[in-house]
């Protein structure tokens, strides 16, 4: 049921896309970026299509990819003419700078740049083809490119130091304080996961606190508590 469904989609994706004569190609096919793979028959359809968001993984020398995509205008074979192949957007024209680069020719996109998600976490750039004049002959096509997330973040607290009170004699798993932590990895993913727990404590033993290790919350255990000791 689940294949069946991704073919209408991708169906849709070309059927509504017919019209324009500028072809978005994304020439990566690793699983991990989830791309629909290249057909050469629909490019020689003469119509455009637009394959799913191009993904690269951050922190990693990505030049073995080169090319990443790729724009084509069937006009120049059309019409017999020179047509110059040009990108926009982040890491091109705006800021991060010198993260990609095209060839003006056959409208190849290379990566440049090891990538960092936590500074830019995706890119969107805009490729045209333009005649002799710099006029564009069709309309732009976005490309989108996903930079995936690796674990390249420790945790930090959020606070130096925390502080907590509770009253001597007060019942088993009373709620002492809360300790917080934030992690800049992608948020909702194994990667900002958090997880805590207690090093250390005085008196060593018994122990007299306990930790939730999702929550950051410090309880008391069952032991009695006497200022007068401690």
């Amino acid at each position: 049921m689940a294949r069946r469904v991704e073919s209408a989609l991708l169906l849709l994706l070309i059927c509504f896309n017919f019209g324009n004569a500028l072809h978005l190609e994304v020439l990566s096919t690793r699983n991990e970026n989830k791309l629909v793979p290249k057909h050469t028959h629909l490019v020689r359809q003469k119509r455009a299509w637009i394959t799913a968001p191009a993904a690269l993984r951050e922190g990693e020398d990505l030049s073995k990819k080169n090319p990443i995509a790729k724009i084509h205008s069937d006009i120049a074979e059309e019409r017999g003419i020179k047509i110059t192949y040009k990108y926009t957007g982040k890491g091109i024209t705006e800021p991060p700078f010198g993260v990609f680069v095209f060839n003006k020719d056959n409208g190849e996109l290379n990566v440049t740049s090891i990538l960092d998600r936590e500074e830019t976490p995706f890119f969107l750039l805009i490729g045209y083809a333009l005649d002799e004049q710099g006029n564009s002959l069709e309309k732009p096509l976005e490309l989108r490119i996903k930079v995936l997330d690796i674990n390249d973040n420790e945790p930090v607290f959020t606070q130096d130091v925390f502080v907590g009170s509770v009253e001597e004699l007060s019942a088993a798993h009373t709620l002492v304080m809360k300790i917080t932590a934030t992690d800049a990895d992608e948020p909702n993913t194994l990667n900002s996961k958090i997880s805590y727990r207690i090093v250390s404590q005085e008196p060593p033993y018994p122990p007299v606190f306990y930790l939730n290790k999702d929550t950051g919350e410090v309880y008391t255990t069952s032991i009695t508590l006497d200022r007068e000791v401690n």
